[in-house]
């Protein structure tokens, strides 16, 4: 589709310097245009000409691109970079307009340096990757919300795939106290619901023992 003239020169340069570029001139086509082509980085322009820069960004992060994203900010419009701080994470970055194409370019490169050294720290086991720094965990593309001692009972099976974890082992390592062992049962649940592993392909109960974790 046709992107915002504005954009062309950026969109220009990124390809002749070996870049697959894909456009999208408003916020509500970027969010399909994601999910389909799945980019290695997203430029999105604060001002986007309908469309709420913001809102484009939730909406891609729902879709599961978990791309980092170069925010293009007004630099004379302090309202615009403050909402671009306000949801960029360590993964993101900004620059105000007006920029030098070697800027942009420049910043770009970094954070696909950046992502590729964060990906390399990713735990992958199947479709789940998890990110120990961060304590983010994603499951075939989309971001999983865990709480602290659910991160927590997801790496323990995870370090010990193959093997099966007794509740009272799972009890000592995760919570360090003599809570009952329903506590773990209930905490299992939370994980599969989360993780949509209703088929328990994931986490796998071995009746009358604990939970076992199949090795990816």
């Amino acid at each position: 589709m046709d992107a915002d003239p504005g954009a062309r020169p950026l969109m220009a340069t990124l390809g002749e310097l070996g870049f697959e570029v894909y456009a999208a001139s408003r916020g509500r086509f970027a969010i399909p245009v994601g999910r389909s082509v799945r980019p290695d980085l997203v430029v999105l322009d604060m001002a986007l000409p309908d469309d709420d820069a913001v809102e484009t960004y939730g909406g891609l992060r729902a879709a599961g691109v978990h791309a980092p994203v170069l925010f293009l900010t007004a630099g004379d419009d302090t309202v615009t970079g403050a909402q671009a701080r306000r949801v960029m994470t360590d993964a993101d970055d900004h620059v105000a307009k007006p920029f030098e194409l070697a800027e942009v370019v420049a910043r770009v490169r970094d954070l696909l340096a950046r992502d590729r050294a964060d990906e390399s720290r990713l735990l992958r086991h199947g479709d789940l990757a998890v990110d120990a720094g961060r304590r983010e965990v994603w499951r075939d593309g989309t971001r999983v919300e865990l709480s602290t001692r659910e991160f927590e009972l997801l790496g323990y099976l995870l370090d010990n795939a193959g093997q099966v974890l007794t509740k009272s082992q799972i009890l000592d390592r995760v919570w360090g106290a003599p809570f009952r062992a329903g506590t773990v049962e209930t905490y299992v649940y939370y994980l599969r619901r989360k993780l949509n592993d209703d088929d328990q392909s994931l986490i796998r109960t071995v009746r009358g023992v604990g939970y076992t974790m199949p090795r990816g």
